[in-house]
């Protein structure tokens, strides 16, 4: 049985240019990343100002479901595709992120 993963991705755009940043990565960069892998969805949240410790925050957090048996695969899809050009780089996007993949843990979801 195939197993969840989430990757996610704590990202920031270039300075002054949240608007550009954000236009690319909902009406470009998403869909093609989705097309590329394995992956079923993806959504972007904005960091709330004041609401983080110490340390500089990320101002974007990025995450991307799949379900599969072979998720190394499936971000390997995705570096090939990067390498191709099949996902389209932007400079809009700062160079500084920070990215892994996470494992579902069964048992430990919880809804109301």
């Amino acid at each position: 049985m195939a197993k969840r993963y989430r990757f996610v991705a704590l990202v920031d755009a270039a300075p002054g240019r949240d608007e550009e940043f954000n236009d690319w990565h909902t009406n470009v960069h998403m869909g093609e990343v989705l097309k590329a892998a394995g992956f079923q969805s993806s959504e972007r949240m904005k960091l709330v100002p004041g609401t983080t410790g110490e340390g500089t925050p990320y101002g974007y957090l990025v995450t991307m479901e799949m379900e599969t048996d072979d998720p190394m695969a499936e971000l390997g899809k995705m570096g090939a595709a990067v390498q191709s050009g099949e996902i389209s780089p932007s400079d809009c996007i700062s160079p500084v992120l920070w990215a892994g993949l996470y494992e579902e843990i069964e048992g430990a979801r919880l809804e109301a």
